[in-house]
């Protein structure tokens, strides 16, 4: 073998060989997260305890139901999997446009239907609250309720006693990063009024909607035919946690929404052929993640994942001032998620400070508090934050030797360590409603939540909708199990990762964000909630499963037809 055949065969191997690797590595890693998600959710359902019968008495405090599946839910299982694939064959069949239109106009009408239902006046998150009120004194142009002396502990102030909620200076001294989300709050508001929860939910009904729409096309570009994109609208239409999402008065799907939607804009700049149309989609699409994550700043996962696909496109296609671009962007963009704390210290002429640094989260992630889930939250970085009198430096060496501890604690003890991470993973993934249910009923309801709201949160329906909950989550993860398996399939056959960049970004796009998420949440302060949009991201996976499922049985059927010819 010549110099120059051992140059080419490496050229190659860097080309073609090591990045269908590397991907197909990723994707395995994947399948085998997904499994144990499976597994999770086949042996645990995990329920919030009630502290009364009425709506609004539930509580963050969870029970594990644990043990061998019962036979209806064996039965529940295969019957839904059965009838998702059959609807699927039969919405292929009709007009995608169509369908895709339709698919809109029923997530926003069930939406819709569900918020009214609610007709939630106030609302009693603790965040939500201090957000709202912070939000309301701004549009009031109160900006004296951001100072550090306005209802301090011990005040005597009139519109202090009785406060339930801290100041909204101690408050974003607590968390300052929790600006980006109260401005959303403070745009809703000045458009549609001061505390209009409804605007507030129907604003993030439209997100929701808006990001079905991103999801189908990065579906598409993930390989997806007409029956895949028929899987696609069955599994959408009946996830229902997807459809209560909205109810939750929090910037999550708003934000969540935007960074999809930012990183599909970089997708299609992957696509673009001429340079300036490609470099200013990739430019403009890492800005519009920016914009999402001032809502939402753990969606930077997302955002980082992005950048790892932008990786793989460029080391695809080999147009290299793509990737630059994209850098630039990135780094643009994660200072664009720091700019309104900027905004609201200018604008209230406070200080909030660092706040409680990232290991405090990871610190609450590794520890249980009282009746708790493992992982959820609990007053350790309040209580650290505390002490300190808000000295960063301390706070850290705090958590860090809180996490080093912990993390000594577990090794020493597997079976401890197994047993809290077991616990905390269910709480997350094998939580059927994803706390939707939960979100739905804290507030007041000018309606006291009669008809549907009541049937489906505290009446006869309520098992029901858990059971089938239950039921679905479990064929989500079945289904992009499948799905998962037949893309690493697929993927071992090709030369490459994909077909183009674009078609390779949205591979490793989706791969690497729940992957991310899941690692995210395994270390981090835990909430179903939390995991939930990146449940979401298996959706065009178990498409694809479902697409591969009717392929495979439609050879089987053309090959038992060719027997029976001869």
């Amino acid at each position: 073998m010549n110099k120059q055949n051992v140059v080419s065969g490496g050229r190659l191997l860097f080309k073609r060989v090591l990045p269908k690797w590397l991907v197909a590595l990723a994707l395995g890693l994947q399948i085998a997260v997904v499994a144990m998600l499976l597994v999770l959710s086949i042996f645990f359902t995990v329920t919030f305890k009630r502290v009364g019968s009425q709506l609004g008495k539930i509580t963050e405090q969870v029970d594990y139901h644990s043990g061998i599946p019962s036979a209806v839910f064996i039965v529940g299982t295969i019957m839904l999997f059965v009838a998702i694939v059959l609807l699927s064959i039969g919405i292929s069949k009709l007009p995608r446009r169509w369908v895709f239109v339709t698919l809109l106009a029923y997530a926003m009408i069930i939406q819709t239907v569900w918020i009214v239902s609610l007709s939630l006046v106030t609302y009693t998150y603790p965040d939500s609250q201090n957000l709202m009120d912070a939000a309301n004194a701004l549009l009031r142009g109160d900006i004296g309720q951001f100072s550090a002396d306005y209802c301090s502990v011990g005040s005597v102030q009139k519109e202090c006693i009785g406060r339930d909620i801290p100041s909204a200076y101690a408050y974003f001294s607590f968390y300052p990063f929790q600006s980006g989300p109260m401005l959303w709050y403070l745009l809703v508001f000045a458009l549609f009024g001061s505390g209009n929860i409804l605007a507030f939910q129907i604003a993030s009904a439209v997100a929701v909607t808006a990001m079905v729409a991103v999801l189908w096309r990065l579906s598409g570009m993930l390989g997806l035919d007409k029956k895949g994109y028929g899987a696609f609208t069955v599994l959408i239409a009946t996830c229902v946690p997807l459809m209560m999402f909205a109810a939750f008065v929090y910037p999550n799907a708003v934000g969540f929404f935007i960074t999809i939607c930012g990183v599909w804009i970089i997708a299609e700049g992957f696509r673009l052929q001429k340079v300036w149309s490609s470099a200013l989609a990739i430019a403009g699409g890492f800005l519009v993640c920016g914009i999402g994550i001032i809502f939402k700043s753990t969606y930077q996962i997302v955002v980082l994942a992005a950048l790892l696909a932008a990786v793989f496109a460029v080391w695809h296609n080999r147009r290299i001032w793509q990737l630059l671009v994209s850098l630039l962007s990135a780094v643009i963009t994660f200072v664009i998620s720091k700019l309104p704390v900027a905004l609201v210290q200018s604008w209230t002429g406070q200080n909030f400070g660092k706040g409680m640094p990232m290991l405090s989260w990871i610190a609450i992630g590794l520890s249980q508090s009282g009746n708790m889930p493992p992982g959820w939250w609990n007053r350790f970085a309040l209580d650290a934050f505390e002490r300190t009198g808000n000295d960063y430096a301390l706070q850290s060496q705090i958590s860090k030797e809180f996490i080093q501890g912990r993390l000594s604690e577990f090794s020493h003890n597997p079976g401890e360590g197994m047993r809290f991470f077991i616990g905390k993973l269910a709480s997350e993934w094998a939580e059927p409603s994803f706390m939707t249910s939960l979100y739905s009923e804290l507030g007041e309801s000018s309606r006291h939540f009669a008809g549907l709201s009541s049937f489906l949160l505290i009446g006869d329906g309520s098992d029901i909708l858990l059971r089938y909950e239950n039921v679905a989550q479990t064929v989500m993860y079945l289904l992009a199990c499948i799905g998962l398996i037949a893309l690493l399939r697929s993927l071992i056959k090709e030369k490459t990762v994909g077909n183009d960049a674009a078609q390779v970004f949205a591979r490793v796009l989706l791969c690497a964000s729940f992957i991310g998420g899941f690692l995210c949440y395994l270390l981090w302060e835990a909430k179903s909630i939390y995991t939930f949009p990146f449940f979401l991201l298996l959706i065009p996976m178990a498409a694809y499963g479902i697409q591969k499922i009717v392929d495979f049985a439609g050879s089987l059927k053309r090959k038992y037809a060719a027997k029976g010819q001869l």
